[in-house]
């Protein structure tokens, strides 16, 4: 194991556990009772058949006649997992009864498939971290690695895994199957379901290999599945002046890691988050140009100390990743001078993410100068760190090198994460401009208003050069981080396997997917009436449809309600304000929380 877990720990401790083939010579004394092997087994085909179930899910609407028009891989997950179906119901039929979970196995092949079975078990409940329950069963991102678990290479290497595994069960239960040694007991149904278990297996290898002659699996995708983390933030640490090195490239990267997931979250929240403030804007703002600053530092200090031990291409690739540092500065810069035009209708909160920004500010200065008490106060006025400090070894490079890298890469989420929270924050009228700003022609006596278009454009156009510009940054460092070996070098293989998704247009950010998810899942959520049939186990799609559409009709009625000009009640309740209901409450929460932009404005307003 190594010090954060990875899923490619759990599948080598899998392919461990089950060891080379013996085939049907392997002594059956080796491979024990054909019941318990039988259960064993089953225990392992089921785990492989859930993962399958993951990869296959979105073709089962296809039916048999449409498979022919499937491709190689999406034809053959579908046909490996009717074979694993088939190979369960025959263990589970003449196998001794159906796998019971803790059911202890005391032979050898029992045991090795029992430890191989609980080890990819565990690793896929790694992979389901970064998942969380949808709507009708389906699931949807809680994390950035999540488009990469999904990701076309991924699932490749995958079930090429899964086949490599199958390929090593196959010949050990057949051989046991075929034994006439009374040392391996069993009735011969037992024996008879163990063999043609094993055949099916066989027959999941045969499909998940004709795909692999069809299109291979990428070199990269076995690499990047092993390094599929747990979907688990570091804790939150302060510096106390005495961190070695070591120590602080660790906590560089962890501090960014919190950030990238703050930010990734507060993308799809903007439209209703107290914490979608310009408080929170500018502070994340001025945070990432001391980022910027402190990583153009690192770069060339790393650039110095592999000048002379290492090749020029090391160097060359540092200071153009410094000089790409200094230009997101700038860009970050442009966005704190364009915030200070807006404001938003809530002031006083700020984000988490503001608060990991600043964080990770604070360790890369820590990491970038040689004052053990550097402070986001202290500015750039002091000496950078000695070059032999910062790497004393050619080995410490990478390490420095995938700490700055994976800084970069917040940045560049920070950008994009805050362009797409104030393009969805303006669309639920929550951008707001000091009227005294506007031209006279707009007579508006409050002090605040709307912002208009125009103003929201050139924002968002700062934003963007800035994410431009942290983007290359982003992939200056990525080159880095390639060159010197650095383990954050994957960190550039999730994100183009992640480009490599069937369903992602040509040149789109996959990380910028959050807030889109988030608006699929506000409007596929089901409404008051439905939730209540739903809660009440109606299955009758008749009226589910037609709940779904009443709640529908409520959102309209809602919206033309609030655009109706209203008159000012006469009579001694005049001076009251109109209470709503409890089910009113929750009928104007959903009409927010619907996605249509047009409503929230209504309502907001």
């Amino acid at each position: 194991m190594t010090g954060e877990a990875t899923f490619g720990d759990f599948l080598q401790a899998a392919c461990l556990q089950l060891g080379p083939a013996v085939g049907a010579s392997g002594t059956p004394g080796e491979c024990g009772d054909v019941r318990e092997v039988n259960q064993s087994l089953l225990r392992m085909v089921t785990v492989m058949a859930r993962y399958v179930k993951d990869i296959s899910a979105p073709f089962d609407r296809g039916l048999l006649r449409d498979r022919p028009a499937l491709n190689a891989w999406p034809r053959a997950s579908i046909e490996a997992r009717h074979a694993l179906t088939s190979a369960a119901r025959l263990l589970q039929l003449h196998g001794g009864g159906a796998w019971q979970p803790g059911t202890p196995a005391d032979r050898t092949l029992a045991q090795r498939l029992d430890r191989a079975a609980a080890s990819l078990a565990t690793g896929r409940d790694l992979l389901q971290t970064h998942f969380a329950p949808g709507l009708r069963g389906a699931r949807r991102p809680r994390s950035d690695w999540a488009l990469a678990v999904t990701s076309r290479p991924v699932t490749q290497a995958l079930l090429a895994e899964l086949s490599l595994l199958a390929q090593q069960i196959a010949p050990q239960g057949a051989g046991l199957a075929l034994s006439p040694s009374p040392a391996a007991p069993g009735t011969f149904e037992a024996r008879r379901a163990l063999g043609a278990a094993c055949q099916w297996l066989s027959v999941f290898s045969a499909a998940i290999g004709a795909a692999q002659v069809q299109e291979p699996v990428p070199g990269s995708g076995r690499e990047l599945l092993c390094a599929i983390p747990l979907n688990a933030l570091p804790p939150r640490r302060l510096p106390d002046g005495r961190e070695p090195v070591a120590d602080l490239c660790e906590a560089v990267t962890g501090s960014a890691q919190r950030a990238r997931h703050a930010a990734w979250q507060a993308a799809g929240q903007a439209a209703w988050s107290p914490g979608m403030t310009h408080r929170s804007l500018r502070s994340v703002a001025a945070a990432s140009t001391v980022t910027c600053h402190n990583c153009e530092v690192l770069f060339r200090s790393l650039a110095a100390r592999t000048a002379a031990p290492g090749p020029a291409e090391t160097s060359a690739g540092l200071l153009k990743a410094a000089d790409a540092a200094g230009s997101a500065r700038a860009g970050w810069l442009q966005v704190v001078q364009a915030l200070d035009g807006i404001t938003t209708d809530t002031q006083r909160y700020e984000s988490q993410a503001t608060a990991e920004a600043r964080d990770l500010a604070l360790w890369t200065g820590r990491l970038a100068y040689a004052s053990p008490e550097w402070t986001l106060a202290s500015g750039p006025a002091h000496p950078a760190r000695a070059p032999e400090s910062l790497a004393s070894e050619p080995q410490d490079v990478p390490r420095v090198a995938a700490a700055v890298h994976h800084a970069c890469e917040t940045l560049a989420q920070l950008a994009r994460a805050d362009g797409e929270q104030i393009r969805t924050a303006a669309r639920a009228g929550r951008i707001l401009v000091p009227t005294r700003s506007l031209p006279d022609a707009y007579d508006i006596p409050d002090p605040y208003a709307h912002a208009p278009p125009g103003r929201i454009e050139s924002v968002l156009a700062v934003y963007q050069h800035t994410s431009e510009a942290s983007a290359r940054a982003r992939d200056a460092a990525a080159e880095v981080a390639e060159i010197t070996r650095a383990p954050s070098r994957m960190l550039a293989v999730a994100r183009a396997a992640a480009h490599a998704r069937p369903d992602n247009t040509q040149g789109k950010d996959p990380d910028s997917s959050s807030a889109a998810a988030a608006a699929d899942e506000r409007r596929d959520r089901p409404g008051q009436l439905e939730g209540i049939l739903h809660e009440l186990g109606v299955s009758n799609r008749d009226l589910l449809r037609r709940g779904a559409a009443i709640d529908r009709a409520s959102e309209r009625l809602i919206a033309a309600a609030v655009a109706e000009p209203r008159q000012p009640r006469r009579g001694r309740h005049s001076a009251q304000a109109p209470r709503r209901s409890a089910v009113a409450t929750e009928v104007i929460k959903y009409a927010l929380a619907s996605g249509d932009h047009h409503v929230i404005a209504l309502l907001r307003g």
